[in-house]
Parts: structure tokens; C-alpha cells; sequence
């Protein structure tokens, strides 16, 4: 009979200590939870990542890599039962650390995808129209005008014409009459006359007419009765998908500073041609002062350049590009109010400054960005670390320089520069949800979507910096007669000036 072994008292040895089952405890369970947590937060990252199509394959792989290490490790912690339970705790606390920093990560990447989507592709362009009277004229609305015999500029496109006069015609019962002049000062004149009981004419004009003496005072002397606004969609010129192994030039538009509406047809007092090569990193930005008296691409009228952007950005680009022999086929437009949000969302940039200089006195956008206050600004030769406000009077101001509107657009390159180089450098991570709203609000494109994307993924393939250089063509000034305007201050091209410009576009684009 075999012999069975009883354990005594105080008998300690191996086979007399009874095994106890482990069980899990709410640490493992917190633990599995954790995990949970960094998985799924781990997928809305990867997601996330995927639909914004910035990060070349490269990277995605190497971020999915990294992130699926991440998720083993802590299974390999959480999921077996232990009886220390401090490294759980521990590698949970993480987890849970890891997974709030994905998730604000994927809200960021979020954020960047909207405001991208919400100025690119931009290809619809408003243009408004104001009805507008004497300004002691009794009518108060557009029905007690209703038998006014209603001027417009014969320049008007004939489409948007017709659209706003049966708009007009549709609101107070019958058709109105209407007359046509050969110039908005032409129209202002039958409006003092009294020839026109009121005129149509598009918004930009009215700047237009008030750089002239005789009519500085247009706004003081009438009232806007209403207004009608038109869109339409912007032919792309050239529509294709950018193809960012291949040099492209952007026209760089920045519009008057009181115009709220970005997608407004408007005078355009930045004029830049920015000539990027992504092979060589080069960018070449031309700047073409605002008053170069040159033949309008749709007419052959001559005119100012800024005056071309009355009839639409498009127009300004072909103006460009017929002066250069270049092709221009996209564009970015920043309204001057929105340059103070995008410099004060980046905390201020440093602009070197050519020459120590004071301003005049000149409307600055307020607190609101709706209405404007008078002030002047000082600055020194050398670098200025400026805010918005101070970057807007340093990129406006002609009056104080001999070479007047040559050195304002220098001016106006330095500060973009100082806004690339600080866009692109590390501390723009604390600013980037002010930044991306002040880009969203003030900034648009015709780069789409994917081309900005594509523009993104290159850099990640060559993590070079760029070389930037600007040049500024000048001329002869004068007086003529303008398409737009009538008899205005212009400003003769250069023709030995543009030919060098024309080369250095030719050598930045590789055609040396």
C-alpha cells in the first residue's frame, strides 16, 4: 500500500505550499482598458494621417511602424497576468498619456486639413455693384429710384450688366432706364449733373476715381444705396494637376486693405510673380510696381496694372504674364486687413529693413478688423520685429522714399520672407490654430487640395531649405490717359529692367 504524504505543521517545503490562482485585479483591468485606449486612438491617428495625403509613404510607413511598436510593447506588459502589478500601473499611466497627446494630434491634423480645403481651389469671383446717389438724394431705398435713370461704365462685362439690371428690375415692378459713359469719371460727372439719378458701378472704381483731385471727396459727396452682388466661376488657366518635379510660377496678389470680402474683384496693390524650382529650391519672387502702364489682356487698352484687377484676377495674371513671357496659371491672394491676423498668429516676424523710415498717418484695421483708426510707425534700418499692424504700414508706405512705389515693393518681399522664414521654422507649432484661422479668413488659392499636398510630400523627400531672391523692375514716371481711370499718374516700363527679369526667370526655371 502506497504510502501517502501528509504535510505537518511548519513543513514548508515546495510540494507542501498549495498554489494560489491569480485573478484579475482592477489594475489589470485599468491596464486593458489603457491598451484599448491607444489602439483605437492609435488608428484615428493613422486615419487621420491617411486622409490628409501630406505624408509621403515613407513616412506613413515609418509612423504606422512606430505606432504599432508602441501598441505591442504595452500588450506585452498588460496582457499577461503578473503578480507586480506597479509595471502595469506604470505602463497604463503612459498609455493613457500617449493616447491624449495621438488624439490632439489627429484634432491638429484635422484642423490643417479644413483650413487647407477652405482656401484652395478657389475659382469663384464676386463682383459688387453699388447703386449709388447724391448724398442728400431723397430716395432711401432702391424702390424710390425706381424712375431714375440708372448711368454705368460701358466697360462692364455685358452678362453682368443684364443680370443686375433684371435683378433691379425684379425688385421694384418695371423695367429701369439706363445709360452708358465711357469712363467711371464720366459717370461721376452725370451723377453731379444730374444727368444719371444714379449710377451702378463696381466698388474698386470708386478708389479709383478718388485718386484723381477732382474727385477725392466721391465718397463724402454720395451714399451707397444698396448693393448687388455677381459671381462667377474663374477659368483656370491651364487646368491641370501641378506637376511638382517641373518649375511653376504663383502670381501673389495682395488686395486693398479696406476690402472685406477676399474673393471681391478689387485693385490689387501687391503685384508679385514668385518663380519656384523645386529641383534646384530656388524662388525667385518679381515685383511689378502697381502704377507700370501696360495693355489689358482682354482689350489691349492701355491701363495701370492695379487697375487690371478690376476685371478679375485672372486678368491681372495674363497682364503678367503677357509682360514677362511666362506662364502664369496660379495664384494666391491675402486682403492686406488679413496680413495683420497672419503675422500676430505667428507671434511677429523680424523684416530687415533698407532705410530708417517714418510713416504717414494711415488707416490701420482695429481690434475689430471692421473698422480703421489713423497712426504712424517708425522703423530702423536693419532687422524690426514687427506685429501685424506694424507689418501692414511697413509693406504700405510709399511716401517716404525717394524711389516711392519701387522701394514699397522691396518692402512688401522682405516681409514675405520674414513670414516664410517664420512659417517654416519649429515655434510655429504654438501658433498654429491662430495661424491657420487667420489663413482661412484672409489667405486664398487656386492651388488645390491635392496640389498643396503634393507640394508637401516633396519637401519631405528633399528636407533642403530654400534659396530666395527678389529683383523689382522700375521705370520712367508720367500721366495718361487710362482704360479705367482717365488722365492718372502711370509708370513707364523699363525695358533693359524687364529683359533681365525675363532672364532671371528663365535661369530660375532652368531654361539658362
Amino acid at each position: 500500500m502506497d504510502s501517502q504524504y501528509i504535510p505537518r505543521r511548519g513543513d514548508h517545503s515546495e510540494e507542501a505550499r498549495p498554489r494560489r490562482r491569480l485573478r484579475r485585479t482592477f489594475l489589470d483591468r485599468f491596464g486593458i482598458v489603457a491598451l484599448l485606449i491607444l489602439l483605437i486612438a492609435s488608428a484615428v491617428l493613422v486615419l487621420q494621417l491617411r486622409a490628409t495625403q501630406m505624408l509621403s509613404s515613407t513616412w506613413l510607413y515609418i509612423a504606422i511602424g512606430v505606432l504599432a511598436l508602441f501598441n505591442m510593447l504595452h500588450m506585452i506588459v498588460q496582457l499577461p497576468l503578473r503578480r507586480n502589478k506597479l509595471g502595469k500601473l506604470l505602463c497604463g499611466l503612459v498609455a493613457i498619456g500617449l493616447s491624449a497627446i495621438m488624439l490632439y494630434a489627429s484634432i491638429a491634423t484635422g484642423s490643417v486639413q479644413s483650413a487647407l480645403a477652405k482656401i484652395s481651389g478657389m475659382l469663384t469671383e464676386k463682383e459688387i455693384t453699388a447703386v449709388i446717389v447724391l448724398k442728400d438724394d431723397p430716395a432711401q431705398t432702391i424702390n424710390d429710384a425706381a424712375d431714375y435713370t440708372f448711368g454705368y461704365p460701358e466697360s462692364t462685362d455685358s452678362s453682368i450688366m443684364q443680370d443686375l439690371c433684371d435683378q433691379i428690375t425684379q425688385q421694384v415692378g418695371d423695367p429701369i432706364r439706363t445709360v452708358s459713359y465711357t469712363s467711371s469719371t464720366a459717370l461721376a460727372d452725370a451723377l453731379y449733373s444730374g444727368e444719371a439719378g444714379a449710377i451702378l458701378l463696381n466698388k474698386s472704381y470708386i478708389s479709383v476715381l478718388e485718386k484723381s483731385d477732382l474727385y477725392k471727396s466721391f465718397s463724402d459727396e454720395t451714399r451707397i444705396l444698396c448693393e448687388y452682388t455677381a459671381e462667377r466661376q474663374i477659368v483656370k488657366s491651364g487646368a491641370k494637376k501641378l506637376d511638382v518635379t517641373k518649375p511653376f510660377v504663383v502670381y501673389c496678389s495682395g488686395i486693398d486693405a479696406r476690402q472685406s470680402d477676399i474673393n471681391a474683384k478689387s485693385l490689387s496693390d501687391v503685384n508679385i510673380l514668385a518663380v519656384i524650382n523645386p529641383q534646384t529650391h530656388e524662388i525667385l519672387l518679381v515685383n511689378t510696381p502697381r502704377d507700370y502702364y501696360l495693355p489689358l489682356s482682354f482689350n489691349g487698352e492701355m491701363d495701370k496694372l492695379t487697375h487690371a484687377g478690376i476685371y478679375g484676377i485672372d486678368e491681372s495674371m495674363h497682364v503678367l504674364s503677357d509682360l514677362y513671357g511666362v506662364d502664369v496659371s496660379y495664384y494666391v491672394r491675402v486682403n492686406f486687413n488679413g496680413l495683420v491676423n497672419i503675422v500676430d498668429a505667428l507671434g511677429g516676424i523680424d523684416v530687415d529693413s533698407e532705410n530708417a523710415f517714418t510713416t504717414r498717418m494711415m488707416d490701420i484695421p482695429d481690434e475689430t478688423g471692421e473698422g480703421f483708426y489713423k497712426d504712424s510707425y517708425t522703423f530702423t534700418e536693419g532687422t524690426n520685429h514687427l506685429d501685424g499692424r506694424a507689418a501692414l504700414a511697413f509693406s504700405r508706405e510709399r511716401y517716404s522714399f525717394a524711389s516711392g512705389d519701387i522701394q514699397r515693393g522691396k518692402n512688401q518681399m522682405a516681409v514675405i520672407k520674414a513670414i516664410v522664414n517664420k512659417a517654416t521654422s519649429p515655434s510655429v507649432l504654438s501658433h498654429y490654430q491662430e495661424l491657420l484661422k487667420a489663413v482661412s479668413d484672409a489667405f486664398i488659392t487656386n492651388l488645390s487640395y491635392d496640389d498643396m499636398a503634393a507640394l508637401v510630400k516633396m519637401q519631405q523627400k528633399d528636407m533642403s531649405g530654400w534659396h530666395m531672391t527678389s529683383y523689382t523692375v522700375s521705370g520712367q514716371s508720367g500721366e495718361e490717359d487710362t482704360y479705367s481711370g482717365d488722365y492718372a499718374y502711370v509708370m513707364y516700363p523699363d525695358t533693359e529692367l524687364i529683359e533681365e527679369a525675363k532672364t532671371m526667370i528663365r535661369q530660375t526655371m532652368g531654361n539658362r
